[in-house]
């Protein structure tokens, strides 16, 4: 699916009626790491957000990785979703 109908619900009604899919996406899959940085960092400037990531998931533990123009916010961020992590894989 193309990411103007993932994020856009009215255009993906318009293009593929009997979707099952509602809302925005919450979930992007890019065919390689070049194109998922790229776009990152384009909506990133665009919208003046901050970025939280990336994080691996799907090995025995989650790697968090931290760009070098990570702002200390974004390493207080990182630091309280591992911690989150931690505490859900205590057991």
């Amino acid at each position: 699916m193309q990411g103007d109908l993932a994020l856009n619900q009215e255009l993906r009604e318009r293009y593929v009626p009997d979707t099952v899919l509602t809302g925005e996406a919450n979930l992007l899959i890019f065919p390689n790491l070049d194109a998922a940085n790229l776009s990152m960092t384009l909506l990133k400037e665009m919208n003046n957000a901050l970025s939280v990531g990336p994080i691996l998931m799907g090995p025995r533990s989650p790697a968090h990785i931290l760009a070098p123009s990570t702002t200390s916010r974004g390493i207080v961020n990182m630091a309280a979703i591992a911690a989150n992590e931690a505490i859900g894989t205590e057991a």
